[in-house]
């Protein structure tokens, strides 16, 4: 007979037990929220509870047996189960109403009502983590060709300056030496991490004028490398040298392997503009073990927008062609336009748009 009240009483305290937690739990619940478990979806707990590697803390509305998980099927408990509970860990204290998720009401001991499952793949993102969905973008995105474009002839205005600034940071400012805005454009370039090179100006076949820091043949090699260091002195934060003009110049080998040498000392990369076929500025820069590359496409020899946009399909070409492509324009108001408005989207043609430092070739071996 003691045996069989033994075992009643026990029962009687499991639905005691869970008449209290129901007094405690839904009254708070029905006054907060005017909805029904049926329509509730579920709520990610933030808690610090559970902190295993594969598992998600996620709550579900109560069942008559528990927690529901997704499926609607009953939920094991990971921390004690309401049968293995003393009347001292189900206080008033325990279970007071001192912080809310989404819909539910949790007690200060959060840990009674989370769960542990494996989280479905509407979770999830179908089973891989955003770590393994940014290296497969990573991937896809490394196997596009890649274009580069530089902006010659930058700071003699301010109009210049303002609308190179404008275009997406990857496009590098070639800027020449000595003008009235070439160093205020420099520092803003490093402020928005943009690569910048010097534009220096090299003597043409048709005797043009150059400006200041200007190069010639004629020059002994003191003051050849004199002026060229004077240039790269005058604006800070130049990581590389394309020409500026150099139809002469850049023919010239021994002006040339001046030219490298002073690149050398401080571990600038070159690109020739090739404004001559004749041009041997890319060799000697291989031969100084200096990084270098070559222009591909000019964009606005023609200042028109349908000019310039078939230039622009001439780069994309190429690039998928050979892997990569550079390009060159300058801060006419045609070429701005056009580029701020065609470098937006380069999904259509399946490009990237990378930095000219990208681009440069390592010295041959």
């Amino acid at each position: 007979m003691i045996f069989f009240k033994s075992v009643k009483n026990r029962s009687l305290n499991k639905i005691a037990i869970f008449i209290f937690l129901a007094s405690a739990i839904f009254p708070s619940y029905l006054m907060a929220h005017d909805t029904t478990p049926e329509r509730l979806g579920p709520v990610v707990s933030t808690s610090n509870a559970v902190s295993t590697p594969q598992a998600s803390s996620v709550m579900y509305p109560f069942s008559g047996e528990g927690l529901l998980n997704e499926e609607g099927k009953a939920a094991k408990l990971s921390s004690p189960s309401i049968d293995s509970l003393s009347m001292d860990s189900l206080s008033m204290d325990s279970l007071s109403m001192d912080r809310v998720l989404g819909p539910w009401i949790l007690p200060s001991d959060s840990s009674l009502h989370h769960v542990n499952f494996t989280a479905p793949p509407s979770l999830l993102g179908h089973g891989k983590t955003n770590a393994e969905e940014d290296t497969e973008v990573n991937v896809e995105s490394s196997r596009q060709p890649k274009i580069s474009i530089i902006i010659d002839d930058v700071g003699y205005n301010r109009r210049g300056m303002e609308s190179s600034l404008k275009l997406p940071t990857e496009v590098a400012l070639a800027i020449l030496p000595h003008t009235p805005f070439g160093e205020k454009t420099a520092l803003k370039s490093m402020e928005q991490n943009r690569t910048t090179l010097l534009h220096a100006p090299m003597e043409n076949q048709r005797e043009l004028k150059l400006g200041p820091g200007g190069l010639y043949v004629s020059m002994s090699e003191h003051e050849f490398k004199s002026v060229l260091r004077d240039d790269l002195a005058n604006l800070p934060g130049i990581k590389g040298v394309n020409n500026h003009m150099g139809s002469l110049l850049t023919t010239n080998a021994q002006a040339m392997n001046w030219v490298m040498q002073v690149l050398g000392e401080s571990n600038l990369f070159f690109i020739d503009s090739v404004t001559s076929a004749e041009s041997v500025a890319y060799t000697m820069a291989q031969r100084h073990s200096l990084l270098a590359s070559k222009r591909d496409v000019f964009l606005d020899n023609v200042r028109e927008v349908n000019a310039i946009d078939r230039q622009f399909q001439k780069l994309i070409q190429l690039a998928h062609k050979n892997g990569q492509a550079i390009a060159i324009g300058h801060p006419y108001p045609e070429t701005m336009a056009y580029l701020l408005k065609r470098l937006a989207d380069l999904n259509d043609v399946s490009v990237r748009l990378v930095p000219i430092d990208d681009m440069i070739t390592p010295p041959s071996r």
